[in-house]
Order: structure tokens, then sequence, then C-alpha cells
């Protein structure tokens, strides 16, 4: 496990400010601005907001991937996150939010959408993205701060 942490951090993941430089999905700073309005209007238009998590699961990946070396690992991976991007594109509207949050994850904000239609997009969204990657959804609770649906989202994303 200790070899596939090092490996991650070799994976490239930088921003400008506005885009990630590897996938062009926006940036963690943008993508809270984002967040931040939308939480604004959603209060006013009582409009429900969902972020789904989409984690590359490394392990998963290397168990069906298990002859490449680690630099062969590290290319292919970051090809295919860039892959994971365009194919999240093609199958989220264009209104809503993609994210490269993390060096391996995504997360996906979408407005206006109940939370049945959230549960059926997630299991659409799982049908046609690869098996190693890990899908969550969250959902903001009215009332709740921006920081403690992160720390929500966070545990969903980050401590499987």
């Amino acid at each position: 496990m200790n070899e596939h942490a090092e490996m991650a951090e070799q994976i490239y993941f930088a921003n400008n400010g506005a885009i990630d430089l590897l996938t062009g999905a926006i940036s963690q700073s943008r993508f809270d601005q984002i967040v931040k309005r939308d939480l604004q209007l959603s209060h006013r238009n009582q409009n429900q907001l969902i972020i789904i998590s989409i984690r590359f699961n490394l392990n998963n990946y290397l168990a069906i991937n298990n002859q490449m070396g680690a630099e062969q690992i590290k290319t292919e991976v970051e090809s295919e996150l860039v892959k994971i991007y365009f194919d999240l594109q093609n199958i989220f509207r264009q209104s809503d939010c993609i994210c490269r949050i993390s060096t391996l994850g995504f997360w996906v904000l979408l407005t206006g959408m109940s939370k049945s239609d959230g549960e059926l997009l997630l299991t659409r969204t799982s049908d046609l993205l690869p098996k190693y990657l890990d899908l969550a959804i969250s959902y903001h609770n009215s009332g709740e701060s921006q920081l403690d649906w992160y720390a929500q989202i966070d545990k969903l994303h980050f401590l499987k």
C-alpha cells in the first residue's frame, strides 16, 4: 500500500487557479466559489444541491493492469484521468461543474435535481465509467454550512 501512495504522489496535479492543468477540469478554488454561489441560490430557490465523488481506486486499477512498470503506471493513470474527465463531460450536463479535487479524484456539483434523480444518475454514471472508480453521492442538507458539507464529502472521498 505504501508503494501505491508513493506512486499516487507522482501523478501530475497542478492548476492555474481556473483549471486543472492535466485534465482541464475546473480548479478547487473555482469550484469553491461556484458551490458558495449555488448554496446561496439554493436557499432562496429551495433547490437541492448534490456532489458526486468519483475516486480513482489505484489498488483496483493495478489489480487489473498489474503488468506495468512504475513509470508506465504513472503515465497510464494520467491518461486515464484525462479520459475520465472527458467521459464525465459526456455524462453530465454542461451546466454541472466538474472539479479535479484530488490527485486521483473528481467532484461533480449538480443543482436542481431531486434525491431520487441523483440516485438514478449515480447508478447510470457507475454503469458508464470504468469499474476501478469508486463513486459516492452527498446531498446538501438545509442549513448545513459549506465546510460541514465538504467534511461529509471528504469522508466519502478520502477515507474509503
